[in-house]
């Protein structure tokens, strides 16, 4: 049976968060990209010595680990992001003050 969960993330400013998937633990640090006008993360191991995966935008649609599937990380993870709110397309993509609030991640493993 599959396993499916809201990973917290927080609104307006860069951020970190630990989680667990399949046994592995991995700090996921978030940034806003100005450039591109979109939040990112960013996988590093336990110990925080070496990123796994980074540059991956917050956007919505897909299978943001999709990607990653030569990856432990990616190989039976799925991690999509959606936009929920009032008059809010889920399509939308979150933005810089509403990621936490109207954006939300989720992480669905078998």
């Amino acid at each position: 049976m599959a396993t499916h969960v809201e990973i917290p993330t927080e609104p307006g400013r860069p951020f970190t968060e630990r989680i667990v998937i399949l046994g592995f633990t991995y700090t996921l640090r978030f940034a806003w990209n100005t450039r591109s006008n979109c939040w990112v993360v960013e996988f590093w191991d336990a110990g925080n010595l070496r990123k796994v995966a980074c540059g991956i935008p917050l956007v919505t649609g897909c299978d943001l680990l999709e990607q990653f599937r030569y990856l432990q990380l990616g190989a039976h993870t799925i991690l999509t992001v959606m936009t929920i709110g009032p008059a809010i397309s889920p399509d939308t993509i979150p933005d810089f003050d509403n990621l936490g609030i109207d954006g939300h991640l989720y992480m669905t493993t078998p």
